[in-house]
Order: structure tokens, then C-alpha cells, then sequence
């Protein structure tokens, strides 16, 4: 699977996260922002991990 593959599925099982990864380092990144009124779950609006998976497991976790 295409990076560009791995992003849209992260995309798509995690909805209202931008996926994004580092050139230079090879991290995997996922952002959110909080929309007007509304709070981010558990505080957390940035994620960081080695890997795209580690980066799924990651973002599971938050969104329990």
C-alpha cells in the first residue's frame, strides 16, 4: 500500500484528523483542531508515532 494509500485509509476510519508525515524523519503525524463550542476528546489534538500503525493504535486509543 502507497503512502498516499495509508493516509486516505487513516483519513477515512478517523474522520475530522489531518494525517501528515515528515519527509526528513519518517513520522507519522495526525492533528486536530477543536471547532467553535465543541472540545476535543481527552484533550488531545496531536499525535505522533513511528509508524503508520503505531499511529492507528494511537489514534484508537483517543477515540474510545
Amino acid at each position: 500500500m502507497s503512502e498516499a494509500e495509508i493516509k486516505a485509509a487513516l483519513r477515512a476510519e478517523f474522520p475530522g484528523w489531518s494525517i501528515i508525515t515528515a519527509r526528513d524523519t519518517g513520522r507519522w503525524w495526525a492533528t486536530r483542531g477543536p471547532k467553535l463550542g465543541e472540545q476535543v476528546r481527552h484533550g488531545v489534538s496531536v499525535l505522533d508515532a513511528d509508524t503508520a500503525q503505531e499511529l492507528r493504535q494511537r489514534l484508537r486509543e483517543v477515540e474510545r
